[in-house]
C-alpha cells in the first residue's frame, strides 16, 4: 500500500521532535568533543547515568525533568528543547502556510527548516558557519533551480553570483575600514547559497529582512542590558536563515 500525501505529512510532524533530538545530540556531542559518527544517546554526559526510556521522549522529557538530569541535576542543554520544538513548529507552519501547494513544495519547505535550525544553533554556539553546510546548500540550491518547475536555473545562478559579490564586498570593505571582521565568510557563503535558493529577484528582500531583524535584536539587547551589548558581536546566521525561510515560503506561495 502506497502512503498518501496526508499520511506522509502526519508522519513528518510526528517524527520532527525525534529528529530534532537526534540532531541536538550530535551538536551537543560535537561541542563536547565527542564523536559525531557515534553520538552518545543513552547516558548523561556529566554523571554517566543511563537515561530511562521515558526520559528520551522529545519535549515531554524536558518538561518532566525540568531541564536537568534525573540523577545529578546537571542542566540539559537548551539545544535539545530548541530543536525539538523548532522542528515540530516549523513542520506544522509549513503545512499551514502552504495548504494548497504541491507535496514537493511543502516537503522541501520542511527540509529547509530542518537544515536552517541546526545551522542557526551552530552559529550561535561557535560564532561561525561551516563550509560543510553552506557549500552543499549552495550546490543543492542550484540543482533545484535546474530540476524544479517553479524556479529558474538562470535566476538561481545569478542570485548566487549577486549574493556572493555584494556580501563579499561588504565584508572586505568593513574589514578595511574598521580593521575587524563584520560579516564573516561563512555568512558570505550562506548569503550566496540563499541567493541561489530564492533567485536574484527576492535577494534584496531577504537582505532587508535579515538586517532589520538583526538590528531590532541589537536594539532590544541595548534596552535590556545597556550600551555594552551594542558592542558585542552577534551571530548573523540565525537572522539569515530565518529570513531566507520566510522569503522562500512567500516566493512559492
Amino acid at each position: 500500500m502506497i502512503m498518501s500525501k496526508e499520511h506522509f505529512l502526519v508522519l513528518l510532524i510526528l517524527s520532527a521532535p525525534f529528529l530534532g533530538s537526534y540532531v541536538s545530540t550530535i551538536l551537543v556531542g560535537a561541542g563536547q568533543k565527542q564523536s559525531i559518527i557515534n553520538p552518545v544517546f543513552s547516558n548523561c554526559s556529566n554523571c554517566g547515568h543511563q537515561i530511562l526510556l521515558i526520559h528520551k521522549i522529545p519535549i515531554l522529557a524536558y518538561i518532566i525533568l525540568k531541564g536537568a538530569c534525573y540523577r545529578c541535576k546537571t542542566p540539559i542543554s537548551w539545544t535539545y528543547i530548541t530543536l525539538e520544538t523548532g522542528f515540530l513548529i516549523s513542520s506544522v507552519l509549513a503545512i499551514l502556510v502552504l495548504p494548497n501547494q504541491t507535496f514537493d513544495r511543502i516537503f522541501f519547505a520542511i527540509i529547509l527548516a530542518w537544515i536552517f535550525l541546526p545551522l542557526s544553533i551552530f552559529d550561535i554556539q561557535k560564532q561561525r558557519l561551516p563550509d560543510l553546510a553552506t557549500i552543499p546548500l549552495a550546490c543543492a540550491a542550484l540543482v533545484q533551480g535546474y530540476f524544479l518547475p517553479y524556479v529558474n536555473f538562470i535566476d538561481c545562478l545569478f542570485g548566487l553570483i549577486l549574493g556572493f559579490v555584494l556580501s563579499a564586498t561588504v565584508s572586505i570593505s568593513y574589514c578595511k575600514i574598521r580593521g575587524q571582521t563584520g560579516l564573516g565568510w561563512g555568512d558570505v557563503k550562506l548569503i550566496s547559497a540563499v541567493g541561489a535558493l530564492i533567485g536574484w529577484q527576492f535577494l534584496p528582500w531577504f537582505v532587508f529582512f535579515a538586517s532589520i531583524s538583526a538590528l531590532m535584536y541589537v536594539i532590544l539587547q541595548i534596552i535590556i542590558r545597556g550600551r555594552q551589548a551594542g558592542r558585542e558581536r552577534i551571530p548573523f546566521g540565525p537572522f539569515l536563515c530565518g529570513s531566507c525561510w520566510l522569503v522562500w515560503l512567500y516566493s512559492i506561495s
